[in-house]
């Protein structure tokens, strides 16, 4: 939908420029145009100016032209407020009003420009891809600049402190000269991607908000009837939803119908790219209202349609966590971010009136296990303990509906089991829970798992219905429960998947496991290269805080060719010490070397061709404008010729199935791919330790086999495998060996095998056996692998 005003008509000025305050996207653009724009220029206006105290040379100039092509009034806004920020820094008085307004215009006359210079303008995109896109660029930097300069030079000589014939000159001449030599190369980078994201004003000023400003009804988002539904037991009710994002081939959700009832706890799984994550975004209004796409069908919580309501009227009985939850951590501490989302409450909408605030944090620190965490900075805890906290943030509100967006991604068993606990109390309270998984393991007994394909809701029913099912669960996208698995060939008429089940149905078959027959079973752990150390800790200790060490007095070694698992619970320095190997971090007492180098001596750039490490959040690490410049970088930095680095981003990116995405924006990938692309930027610098934190985070069960079988096929191929994470099944089945964490402490380094055949010890870590190695441990042998108990499963 385009808006249907003439560009000169004054109502429609009047209507862009007080849209942008109703719009939170366009709100949240101004902040950061203002912000960037001041950033740019302070140092000048603290410097040297061009004529002291009005007129200043600075390449910020062309800020407020690039913005207004791409973001229209949000750059107005921002480049006027922008400009009074920076005048705070050393030229504020009277004449800052005229600057505001100036720079006002400014951000706004090239939007208005861009399109309707009648046979001057290109009609294309705006960006110099051509003379005539050039031409008309001058064109609008021309007359945006004298609108400018003529604005200030004429309030400064109205106030009686310049002449304007001084004054406009100089404003003009370094506007234009800065936004014909910064504009273009600024817009060349910047408008595709906005474009691509749906961030250029065009866009965001099609999802809604105007359709109201010019009398349409809001429902008009819904194009299917609204069936009959009984208010009294549902709180979700979905009919025929299909949303196709904006600039996608295929919708995201397809006639998609479901109904959940008041209290119900429903998981929906599904792979990625299935459409769980736009499920949750429909449930509070984000989709249609934030994400932009065509939009058909009826969402309705609580009784309400959620596109007929703006999003922050739906904030109090819908709350959300996103898959990506760091992004919901806005505040300094713990305790201040609990007590943000309960401040946007007015008082008579506050859901526990009687219960003091400082009640309900303590309430809320004590529910999701962060009590004593008050005064603690949120980005210095762990990714697990961000995580409660931002669950936390959303029950503080005590919402009628949770939804959260795989919450248990992060967390450790311990974590997990403590979710558990959370989602009990909120189903007796009768809060009704959505969540999406792919994994499943402690999250066996909610009401009813949904199961998403290609948008659409493919299976609802009960877990225990789907688990027995391995075959169903496979169709689906869904890893098989492994003791369903190992009994699948028994023709039975119900396969288990708890271990006390599987227990029965070994007694009721007369099976055991027989130790004489196993295939797999060896030293866990034996390689004829442990001869070769090549990362030592030497009594290492470090801490963010010298008062507080994470890790104290560490010392270990790791040998050439193993795969090593570091486990330990949230908090207790695991990626502390992932980081201490390639030199992120240097000890504050002991020692590390890395293939002889000391950590404290050699640089991070000498040991990135050594040691390569893939956080856990791939966008923590990824930069580049396409993947193949984001590969390459590794490349280029260990100072590979040309040729060379070709090679090596060949090799890198068929190693992690990527080869024809050379020229993709990586921000454009799936999780899922993006965490490959980190995966082969780092092997295009073919280091010898590969180190990867939680590497399987957000994948699902064919993407985690993947990225294990390539991790495995690299340890294979001799590199030394450092993999930190809580997926217990993965640790048994890939790692040859475990290093255990305890609260910064080493309590336990051995062989795969040997450590899980201690439960006391992994219960002293916050850690749990997986399913298959507790219910093989009953006839006193610890297997890892589904493979290992069908070998050793046998009819007495």
């Amino acid at each position: 939908m385009k808006n249907s005003f003439h560009p000169w008509n004054p109502r429609r000025w009047f209507f862009e420029l007080r849209h942008v305050w109703q719009d939170t996207r366009l709100i949240v653009l101004t902040a950061q145009i203002a912000a960037i724009y001041a950033a740019i220029l302070i140092p000048f206006k603290v410097g040297i100016p061009l004529i002291p105290g009005f007129a200043e040379l600075r390449p910020a100039n062309a800020i407020p032209i690039v913005t207004s092509l791409l973001f229209g009034p949000a750059a107005a806004w921002g480049a006027g407020i922008g400009n009074v920020i920076g005048d705070c820094f050393g030229t504020l008085g009277p004449a800052s009003l005229f600057g505001f307004l100036g720079n006002f215009l400014y951000g706004y006359v090239p939007y208005l420009l861009w399109g309707n210079l009648g046979p001057l303008s290109s009609k294309k995109e705006p960006v110099i891809r051509s003379w005539r896109q050039g031409l008309e660029f001058v064109v609008v930097c021309v007359v945006a600049s004298w609108v400018c300069a003529v604005t200030i030079g004429w309030g400064v000589e109205l106030l009686g402190l310049l002449p304007s014939s001084i004054l406009t000159p100089a404003i003009f001449f370094n506007n234009v000269v800065m936004a014909l030599v910064l504009g273009p190369p600024l817009l060349l980078f910047l408008y595709p991607r906005v474009k691509q994201w749906g961030l250029c004003y065009s866009d965001l000023i099609e999802t809604g908000l105007v359709a109201q400003d010019r009398r349409l009804p809001t429902s008009s988002f819904v194009q299917e009837s609204s069936p009959a539904i009984d208010e009294s037991s549902s709180m979700v009710s979905i009919h025929n939803l299909t949303f196709r994002h904006a600039h996608a081939d295929t919708p995201a959700l397809l006639n998609l119908s479901l109904n959940v009832k008041r209290g119900e706890v429903v998981m929906i799984m599904g792979p990625s790219g299935s459409g769980k994550s736009s499920l949750c975004y429909a449930l509070n209004g984000l989709i249609p209202h934030f994400v932009q796409g065509d939009y058909s069908g009826m969402v309705r919580v609580a009784g309400k349609e959620t596109a007929a309501f703006p999003v922050w009227q739906q904030a109090g009985d819908v709350g959300i966590v996103f898959q990506d939850f760091e992004t919901q951590l806005i505040s300094t501490n713990v305790e201040t971010e609990l007590r943000f989302p309960l401040e946007c409450f007015s008082p008579s909408e506050s859901h526990d009136e009687t219960q003091p605030v400082a009640a309900q944090i303590r309430t809320i620190l004590e529910l999701v296990g962060l009590p004593g965490f008050e005064r603690r900075d949120p980005f210095s805890l762990s990714g697990g303990q961000r995580q409660r906290l931002v669950i936390g943030t959303v029950l503080v509100r005590n919402p009628k509906l949770v939804v959260m967006d795989q919450p248990l991604t992060d967390l450790d068993p311990a974590g997990r089991r403590h979710f558990l606990t959370v989602l009990n109390r909120l189903k007796a309270q009768g809060i009704t829970v959505i969540l999406t998984e792919h994994e499943y393991d402690e999250v066996l007994h909610v009401d009813r798992i949904g199961l998403m394909q290609e948008g659409h809701m493919a299976w609802i029913g009960p877990p225990a219905e789907l688990f027995r099912q391995p075959a169903l669960a496979a169709q689906y996208g869904i890893r098989p429960h492994p003791l369903a698995e190992c009994f699948a060939g028994f023709n039975l008429p119900q396969l288990p998947v708890t271990v006390e089940e599987a227990w029965q149905v070994a007694d009721d078959l007369s099976v055991s496991l027989s130790l004489s027959d196993q295939r797999g079973v060896s030293s866990a752990g034996d390689h004829s290269t442990q001869d070769t150390p090549i990362l030592e800790l030497d009594h290492v200790t470090y801490g963010y805080d010298e008062r507080q060490p994470v890790l104290h007095d560490v010392s270990a070694t790791i040998y050439k060719g193993e795969f090593v698992a570091i486990l330990g619970e949230n908090g207790s320095g695991k990626s502390t010490l992932a980081k201490l190997f390639n030199g992120l971090l240097v000890p504050n007492e002991g020692r590390v070397t890395v293939m002889g180098l000391d950590t404290q001596v050699a640089g991070v750039g000498q040991l990135a061709s050594v040691a390569g490490y893939v956080f856990q959040n791939p966008d923590h690490q990824i930069f580049a404008e396409t993947v193949w410049n984001e590969v390459a970088f590794g490349a280029k930095n260990v100072g590979c010729s040309t040729e060379e680095c070709d090679r090596r981003v060949a090799a890198a990116l068929q190693a992690v199935r990527l080869t024809g995405a050379e020229q993709h924006d990586p921000f454009s990938l799936t999780k899922g791919e993006r965490q490959r692309v980190a995966v082969a930027s780092m092997l295009a610098a073919q280091p010898k330790i590969l180190i990867f934190d939680e590497p399987t985070t957000g994948l699902d069960a064919e993407e985690t086999a993947r990225m294990m079988r390539m991790i495995q096929q690299l340890n294979q191929q001799g590199h030394t495998i450092v993999m930190i994470t809580h997926t217990m099944w993965l640790v048994a089945e890939f790692s040859t060996r475990c290093v255990l964490l305890r609260k910064g402490q080493l309590i336990a380094d051995g062989p795969t095998r040997e450590i899980f055949s201690d439960p006391a010890l992994l219960q002293s870590a916050a850690l749990e056996l997986p399913s298959l190695t507790r219910f093989s441990q009953r006839w006193g042998v610890t297997l890892l692998t589904v493979d290992e108990v069908r070998a050793g499963l046998k009819r007495v």
